[in-house]
């Protein structure tokens, strides 16, 4: 069975084009579109390209994946349209490889000024914001390996364009390489998960830039831990006893620490307000080793949907990045801290942990990555 993902920019006609590819399809097709579940969000809806919306748009690929599974397993053949950029494959891969899909890939990518007046016009649109458009449409700027899965639609009428997708297709052309199981031994390996990252845009406000900063090195981090048992989580590489594990863990507490209990001036979340701290001061990375890998990746989840509502509404308010802290440096002297100067501080933290993951990680199976 074939899965066909038909993506791209707001104005890229990828939702008629899907369309009429199943519609003339030779085989039982379905047209899926990602729109459809992320309208299915009735409370605590995030617009997906928005900072903070990682976790939500993480649970609509799951759905997606799962939803396209089921109709291949009843024979189907699934056309799915939707803002599914390559940062979303590596779930689609996996399944494709477990389940024996054969996985095409389809970039619709018409000029910034075609896609911006073709989304702004249509009253049905999702996203018709101009700088959202152009936030999305810069996220397809740049394809790498897939840039041969990439088509010019800004001159072309969607039959013409639905026709030559089509043709390519039959010919066995814009298929993309899934993750594959190896049998070496009696021992199952599988290759590592790919990085899900986007590389922050070049030319964008401060705010957006220090966010899409501050999610890069987030994403960074689930990276570097993706795929492991709670065994590998907690070994060490001597002679440090800092564990992956323990990472997610203390950056947790991070997130909490610094915009509960500092920006805000609340108290950190649960476990953390509890610890005791005065019997162990490294209490998340030593207790890290105790918490199954599910754990601590929810933890860590939790922390940073937390730590980005708060930055939400501290932009949202008219001081924007000069907002200060309700908890004041330690200090004598120092006064509060401002969201930019948090900001910056927590892309540093991050930075510095992810080198330390990256090698913990290569000593740990092996896998490498920049």
């Amino acid at each position: 069975m074939t899965v066909t993902i038909l993506t791209g920019p707001s104005g890229a006609g990828k939702t008629t084009v899907a369309a009429l590819l199943a519609a003339d399809a030779a085989r039982p097709t379905v047209n899926l579109t990602s729109d459809t579940f992320y309208r299915s969000i009735a409370t605590g809806f995030v617009p997906p390209y928005l900072a903070g919306s990682q976790q939500q748009n993480d649970t609509v690929a799951a759905a997606l994946v799962g939803a396209v599974g089921a109709y291949v397993r009843g024979g189907y053949d699934v056309v799915l349209d939707g803002v599914v950029g390559p940062w979303f494959l590596p779930p689609f891969r996996a399944a494709a490889a477990r389940e024996g899909w054969d996985l095409a890939y389809v970039v619709l990518r018409p000029g910034l000024e075609v896609a911006l007046a073709r989304a702004t016009d249509r009253s049905d649109a999702e996203l018709r914001d101009p700088a959202a458009v152009r936030s999305v449409h810069a996220s397809f700027a740049d394809l790498g390996e897939l840039e041969a899965h990439a088509r010019d639609t800004g001159d072309e009428e969607p039959a013409a364009t639905a026709a030559a997708v089509r043709a390519a297709l039959d010919r066995g052309e814009l298929r993309v390489p899934v993750r594959a199981t190896v049998e070496e031994e009696g021992a199952t390996t599988v290759e590592p998960p790919a990085s899900t990252r986007v590389d922050p845009p070049l030319r964008v406000d401060e705010a957006t830039t220090l966010r899409a900063y501050l999610d890069y090195h987030r994403d960074t981090l689930r990276w570097k831990t993706a795929g492991l048992s709670a065994e590998q989580l907690r070994t060490p590489h001597p002679p440090s006893t800092l564990t992956l594990g323990g990472l997610l863990k203390h950056l947790a507490l991070v997130e909490s620490d610094w915009f509960a209990a500092v920006l805000d001036g609340g108290t950190v979340m649960a476990p953390f307000d509890t610890a005791d701290w005065d019997a162990d001061r490294d209490w998340e990375f030593t207790t890290a080793a105790d918490d199954s890998p599910e754990d601590l990746r929810a933890l860590f989840e939790a922390a940073v949907a937390d730590a980005d509502r708060r930055i939400d509404a501290a932009l949202a308010s008219d001081d924007g990045l000069e907002s200060l802290s309700r908890r004041e440096s330690s200090r004598h002297g120092e006064g509060a801290f401002s969201l930019r100067w948090i900001l910056v501080h927590m892309i540093e933290e991050y930075a510095r942990h992810n080198g330390h993951a990256d090698l913990l990680r290569e000593a740990v199976d092996g896998v490498t990555g920049e």
